[in-house]
C-alpha cells in the first residue's frame, strides 16, 4: 500500500529544449521532453519517494505530441488523460542564451488540456490524500479556472490538504489578472509556495521574504514557503521561521527546479504523515521536520539545474543524502 496518494492536474506539453545557445533556429538540435509543472511534481515525488502514489489528470490531443507525453510519463506516475481526435497537444520551445536567460515560447492556445473540467478530475480526488495545484492551470481558460476552484472547494469539503505553487507565468496573463485569482486560491492552501520574485511581480509590496511569509500566513494560517532561487528558501508555520541557504551547482538548465523543490519538500512531509499530521506535531517536531524538508527541497532544486530537461536530474532520496555528505 502506498503511504499516500497525491493527485494533480494541468497541461503538459512536448518541449523542444535547445542544445545550442541563442534564439530558435530551423534545423537546430533539441532535446525532446515532456514539460508541465504538475506532471513534473508527480514524477519527481515518485522518484524521491517511491512509496508514494501519484496521479496526473489532463486531456491530450490525438496527435504525435500526445502520444509522446503518454509514453514519457508511463510508469512514472498514474496518467489519467484521454486523447481527443481533432484537438491538439500543447508544444513549447526552450532556448538558452549566453547571458544566462532561458526563454520559453508556447504554442498552447485552445489545446486539449485547456478544456479540462472538474468532471475529469473528481473521480481521482475521491481517494486523494493531497491535491497539488499551480497558478498556471487557471490562466489557460475559463474551463480550467472553473475546474481549479471546483477542485479546491471539493478538497475543502472532504478535508483533503492542498499544496499550491503560485508558478506565475507572465506569458499567460498580467500581474493584475493573476493577483485577483491568486487572492481567491491562497486561502485554500495548506502549503503555499511562492517565489520572492513572483510575490514582488504580483503584489509589489517591496517586502523581504519573511514579510511575505508572515503576510500569507495571516491569510492561510498554515504553512508558507518563500523561495529565493539560488539563495535558498524560508518556511513559516506561524511559530517556526526556518531559513535554508541554497546550493551552488553548475547550472545547465534551471527550468523545473521549482517543481523539484516542491516535490522534495512535500516528500519529506508526506513521509512523516502528511500535512494533516504536520500541524498536529509539537513546536520542536515541526521545526525539525521543516528544517529537513526545506533542505531536501533546496538540494532537489539545485540538482535539477545540472541537466537539460524538467525532471532528468531529479535525485532519489539516496542521492540527496549522498549530496549532503559531500557538502
Amino acid at each position: 500500500m502506498p503511504i499516500a496518494r497525491v493527485v494533480t492536474f494541468g497541461e503538459t506539453m512536448v518541449q523542444y529544449n535547445a542544445k545550442y545557445q541563442g534564439p530558435f533556429k530551423d534545423g537546430g538540435e533539441y532535446v525532446l521532453d515532456s514539460a508541465g509543472a504538475e506532471s513534473n511534481v508527480a514524477v519527481d515525488l515518485t522518484k524521491i519517494l517511491p512509496e508514494l502514489e501519484t496521479c496526473w489528470v489532463s486531456r491530450l490531443g490525438c496527435d504525435e505530441a500526445g502520444s509522446f507525453i503518454l509514453k514519457e510519463l508511463a510508469d512514472r506516475t498514474n496518467v489519467v488523460a484521454e486523447m481527443y481526435t481533432g484537438e491538439a497537444t500543447g508544444i513549447s520551445y526552450l532556448n538558452h542564451f549566453e547571458d544566462g536567460r532561458h526563454v520559453k515560447s508556447y504554442f498552447r492556445q485552445g489545446s486539449a488540456a485547456s478544456r479540462l473540467t472538474f468532471e475529469d478530475i473528481e473521480p481521482e480526488l475521491k481517494s486523494a490524500d493531497l491535491l497539488h495545484v499551480t497558478g498556471i492551470t487557471p490562466s489557460l481558460s475559463e474551463s480550467c479556472l472553473n475546474a481549479v476552484f471546483s477542485a479546491l472547494r471539493y478538497s475543502k469539503k472532504q478535508n483533503i490538504p492542498v499544496s499550491f505553487d503560485l508558478n506565475y507565468r507572465e506569458q499567460l496573463w498580467s500581474p493584475q489578472s493573476a493577483k485577483s485569482v491568486f487572492n481567491e486560491i491562497i486561502p485554500y492552501a495548506s502549503m503555499l509556495k511562492v517565489g520572492h520574485d513572483e510575490a514582488e511581480k504580483i503584489w509589489a509590496n517591496n517586502w523581504n521574504p519573511e514579510e511575505y511569509a508572515r503576510y500569507f500566513h495571516g491569510i492561510t494560517g498554515e504553512l508558507v514557503v518563500i523561495t529565493q532561487n539560488e539563495k535558498g528558501a524560508i518556511a513559516f508555520d506561524g511559530t517556526n521561521l526556518i531559513e535554508s541557504s541554497g546550493y551552488k551547482v553548475s547550472v545547465v538548465d534551471p527550468v523545473g527546479a521549482g517543481d523539484a523543490f516542491t516535490a522534495g519538500m512535500l516528500a519529506l512531509i508526506l513521509q512523516q504523515g502528511g500535512l494533516k499530521r504536520f500541524f498536529e506535531l509539537d513546536t520542536k517536531a515541526c521545526e525539525r521536520l521543516l528544517s529537513e524538508a526545506i533542505d531536501v527541497g533546496n538540494i532537489c532544486g539545485a540538482l535539477t539545474c545540472t541537466k537539460r530537461g524538467d525532471t532528468a536530474a531529479m535525485p532519489t532520496m539516496d542521492q540527496v543524502l549522498d549530496f549532503k555528505k559531500i557538502r
